[in-house]
């Protein structure tokens, strides 16, 4: 297991705060964030081993109702993701 830090927005705050949590891989930290319900923004997490970086700058209930439709339908869930490029005042860049 990993030290990963995820920076977020938490529910009634304005700036980003850092939480320390841990996992084997980013899409196993990417679903522990989803189940803080406090947390209303990822911008991105970082593997502290080798700070390696993944950029999110997205709101996380989207994240949360596709967990929940996978959880209804015990994981025969099918999608499609595509990513566009937007200038998006969240961002932390």
């Amino acid at each position: 297991m990993d030290d990963f830090i995820a920076t977020v927005r938490l529910a009634g705050d304005t700036k980003p705060t850092e939480l320390l949590t841990f996992g084997k891989t980013p899409e196993e930290i990417v679903d522990n964030i989803v189940l803080m319900a406090n947390v209303e923004f990822l911008y991105h997490i970082k593997r502290k081993k080798d700070g390696e970086l993944w950029d999110f700058d997205a709101e996380v209930e989207p994240l949360r109702e596709i967990r929940s439709l996978i959880e209804k339908t015990n994981g025969e869930l099918g999608f499609s993701i595509s990513f566009n490029e937007d200038n998006n005042e969240n961002k932390l860049n």
